[in-house]
């Protein structure tokens, strides 16, 4: 039973646990439900955002003396397999921001790695698409450089998967679920190994939907309930396709066909509830949902990165699990790589690393001066680096903004930075 407690913003310690807030919490800069104040600048956004909050004298009690909270990763309430034990792996260190040429050079290195993988995998699905078998000998080869490449920094991966256009839709979709699924498995503290499973699933998850109709999937209207069910059937599709190659796990090929389960039983093929759907095949189905609502399509405008993370928290204690699903968000962070925010200056600027000690005050790239004006440079600011003689910061996020309404194209940003 919980033991709530209102209490001031001004009454608050560190190692209490905040359950509820004095407003909605999507309202609130915490990217998920209930948490242990770990940090003082935790502390501090709580005493700047709310009056008061409810706290869990229980729960703050048992974090105070545990230490660090840090939620399992899984569904139910067993503890989770040892490889999928959070923590803050050293490669994660590297989200950091290490300079503008640094990123610059590690974000070309990965674009070349995602080209030459993206080229590999038009020529894959043109070859299901036209019955043909699946050669993925040299898949593997370039996934694995794929992964090296991403795993040396996250951040400048992420920041890729702002590149794709809604007429090569299918092809950027499973990069960008691969990427995504990369840099989550590093969040997690996955082996290598395991990272590559996910990667290899990832990107070929949806290779099933090559043998469906393409009037049915991209049909601009709602799909009738037998087109549905022909949809339906590309996991198992794609997993007929790839399960005779050696060059695939288990682990691989179960993320193909198990990847639109959902832990409260409403996925397909098979309806499977709870454990009976694996982590690395849920982590692999965040990634995806994550890519396919964010992005854009022929009939379809994806939401923002913030909005989309948003919609994600609530279904994720029906669909993925919720402590799998909060870990996805703080993975991906409060504020998304590749949003464009609105800066406390009125200056626009884009999210291009975050700092994993100080979640609130990311590297901005500024692009829009406060009267509208574009720089010319583009310059960075790291915001956990700037403060004024007060110690009050100098530059803070006022809000996460939607490119769209201010005429800015992020991706044509992007190309634009990896060519200087």
């Amino acid at each position: 039973m919980y033991a709530m407690r209102k209490l001031a913003v001004s009454d608050l310690h560190l190692g209490m646990y905040v359950a509820a807030l004095d407003r909605p919490w999507l309202e609130s800069p915490f990217p998920f439900q209930g948490f242990s104040l770990e940090t003082q600048e935790q502390l501090d956004t709580l005493q700047k955002t709310c009056e008061f909050v409810y706290i869990d004298e229980a729960r703050g009690r048992a974090t105070a003396a545990r230490g660090t909270h840090r939620p399992a990763v899984t569904g139910t309430s067993k503890p989770p397999p040892s490889q999928f034990v959070t923590r803050m792996p050293a490669d994660m260190a590297k989200m950091a921001w290490r300079g503008h040429e640094g990123f610059r050079h590690d974000m070309r290195k990965v674009l070349v790695t995602r080209s030459n993988l993206s080229s590999h995998v038009q020529r894959l699905l043109n070859e299901v698409r036209l019955g043909r078998g699946a050669d993925v000998r040299e898949t593997r080869i370039l996934t694995l450089e794929l992964v090296d490449a991403a795993t040396a920094n996250p951040a400048a991966a992420l920041w890729l998967t702002n590149l794709g256009t809604k007429h090569e839709y299918t092809v950027s979709h499973c990069l960008n679920t691969c990427i995504l699924a990369i840099v989550f498995g590093v969040h997690l503290g996955l082996s290598r190994d395991s990272i590559i499973e996910l990667a290899l699933g990832a990107l070929l998850h949806d290779i099933g939907k090559m043998r469906t109709p393409v009037s049915i999937l991209d049909k601009p209207s709602l799909l009738s309930q037998d087109e549905f069910d022909v949809v339906k059937k590309h996991p198992v599709d794609g997993f007929n396709i790839l399960r005779k190659h050696k060059e695939l796990s288990e682990k691989a090929l179960e993320i193909v066909q198990l990847h639109h389960e959902r832990i409260g039983g409403q996925g397909y093929p098979f309806g499977l509830k709870g454990d009976k759907v694996p982590v690395h095949v849920r982590i692999v189905a965040i990634a995806d949902v994550y890519d396919e609502i964010t992005s854009n399509r022929v009939y379809h405008e994806g939401v923002p990165a913030h909005t989309g993370l948003n919609m994600m928290f609530n279904w994720g204690p029906r669909d993925f699990g919720e402590d799998l699903m909060q870990e996805f968000i703080r993975c991906i962070g409060i504020y998304p790589i590749g949003s464009l925010v609105e800066l406390n200056r009125g200056i626009l600027g884009i999210v291009m690393s975050t700092n994993p000690g100080s979640r609130l005050r990311p590297v901005v790239m500024l692009i829009r001066d406060a009267n509208g004006k574009p720089y010319e440079r583009r310059p960075l600011v790291n915001l956990a680096a700037t403060a004024r003689d007060d110690g009050e910061p100098k530059w803070s996020i006022k809000r996460v903004v939607d490119a769209r309404g201010f005429g800015i194209d992020l991706g044509r940003i992007i190309e634009l930075e990896t060519r200087i």
